[in-house]
């Protein structure tokens, strides 16, 4: 049997959704948990990696058991063995030809910048900047949208292709926060969090408006502003 499982975590603690030599991911976690609960071991495959620090509202895997249990026991019996920063939602059965990664269409993601400092308690989920223009960085978010090669935004990995489609790229206010919503085909690593480094530059008014099309056209990463905070991203919805 196949199953599709979501899962939301605060990526605090870990070093990214992968798991990895250098520290503890949340995949090692996940899989040691359905390892006690089973007896068995299953190996889980990720719609994507999430970066050290960077959050999830809605990620996917998939696993693959010869154990037939509704979902509602698979969530239960998970999360009785998770540390509470990792929540599995969600688990329904799916068809074998199902790849969490493979057969994502789009990706949501979304990056919160506070109007106020940082206490203690929202330190891990916000990013306060100092005298920051929202009105410029209102200006220049349209013009991420559309296909481009995002070069220029992105740490460059051999073999991945840098052209991807922006579908919508929105700015919701609220009484604390100004939210940043992307949603693309899929994204590069460190995108979007290049793309709100840059924004981030041209509501300081250290970069102009037009600092974003001069980096889609040259691809020149040197222009972008340095990669925003991980705490302030969240992985909000893979749509399949």
């Amino acid at each position: 049997m196949r199953y599709k499982a979501t899962v939301a975590y605060d990526g605090s603690a870990f070093v990214g959704f992968q798991s990895q030599t250098n520290g503890l991911g949340i995949q090692e976690v996940i899989e040691k948990a359905l390892r006690l609960m089973t007896q068995t071991e299953i190996k889980i495959h990720s719609a994507g990696r999430t970066d050290k620090g960077v959050h999830a509202i809605g990620q996917v895997f998939h696993f693959d058991s010869e154990i037939d249990l509704p979902g509602d026991i698979w969530v239960r019996g998970v999360n009785d063995r998770l540390p509470l920063d990792i929540r599995v939602k969600k688990v329904i059965q799916v068809s074998h030809d199902f790849h969490a990664r493979h057969s994502a269409k789009s990706k949501v993601y979304r990056y919160v910048i506070a109007k106020k400092p940082e206490t203690p308690f929202t330190k891990n989920y916000e990013v306060y900047i100092r005298n920051l223009d929202i009105e410029p960085m209102r200006e220049a978010l349209p013009l991420l949208i559309g296909t481009h090669d995002f070069r220029g935004f992105c740490q460059l990995v051999p073999g991945k292709p840098t052209i991807k489609t922006i579908f919508d790229a929105t700015l919701k206010e609220t009484k604390k926060h100004y939210i940043f919503t992307f949603h693309g085909n899929s994204f590069l690593k460190y995108m979007v969090r290049s793309m709100m480094g840059t924004l981030i530059q041209i509501g300081l008014h250290r970069k102009p408006v037009s600092i974003i099309t001069d980096i889609l056209e040259t691809k020149d990463r040197h222009l972008a502003g340095k990669t925003a905070e991980a705490r302030g991203l969240f992985l909000v919805k893979i749509n399949y």
